[in-house]
């Protein structure tokens, strides 16, 4: 997938579903269930038992319906793993220059991680499709959000760190240019008693807040 990819479908469907989960399985029906939704862009996280084969299962089952990607990666080894089991980006917390590069070698899009001012500008001249703040929520979520896009209004800055439902609204407004959600959509209670509906319920109210339906 191209960087253009990404960045436009990002800039259609603006919900980033990040899913964390105790079992591969329970990764598995949680992710479905936000496809099924109508969640387009699935990011799983690697910490997650079998992430790598939730990617390349999610992807040969629904990989005409959503782009699928890797989540919390730290180094090169998971980048070639995760690329091996066919995710289509590599989303990290962080910003890491050799990281970067080897997802440019492999031509799969890197999103990367930053907070403070300088990091998200430093992030940003990498040329990279869109930086994650993250995160966001500890410095003032929305309005430290607004305040660094008055300054920075290019950059495509993707929210994440306790994005709910109660302040996506704010986030788009403060000028964020996606929204990453993790736990307030795959919340711990709903995957423990494997309550798949609610969560697909749940991601439909997401995405109808972030504009998208």
């Amino acid at each position: 997938m191209k960087d253009e990819e990404l960045i436009e479908l990002a800039t259609t469907h603006r919900v980033f579903a990040v899913v964390l989960a105790p079992s591969a399985q329970s990764a598995l029906r949680a992710a479905e269930a936000s496809i099924i939704a109508g969640v387009k862009l699935i990011e799983v996280a690697l910490s997650t038992p079998g992430s790598y084969r939730v990617i390349s299962d999610l992807r040969r089952r629904y990989g005409d319906r959503a782009v699928i990607g890797a989540g919390s990666v730290m180094n090169v080894e998971q980048i070639d793993r995760a690329i091996k089991g066919s995710a289509q980006f590599i989303s990290m917390p962080h910003t890491n220059t050799a990281l970067i590069e080897c997802c440019r070698q492999r031509r799969v899009p890197p999103l990367i991680g930053a907070l403070t001012p300088t990091e998200v500008a430093s992030a940003w001249a990498m040329e990279v499709p869109m930086v994650t703040l993250f995160p966001a929520a500890p410095l003032g979520g929305p309005e430290y959000l607004a305040a660094i896009t008055m300054k920075m209004p290019d950059v495509r800055i993707v929210a994440a760190g306790s994005v709910g439902p109660e302040n996506i609204v704010d986030y788009f407004t403060a000028g964020a240019f996606a929204i990453a959600v993790g736990r307030q959509l795959f919340t711990p209670g709903d995957l423990q008693y494997e309550n798949y509906t609610a969560i697909a319920d749940r991601a439909r109210g997401i995405i109808r807040l972030a504009g998208v339906a």
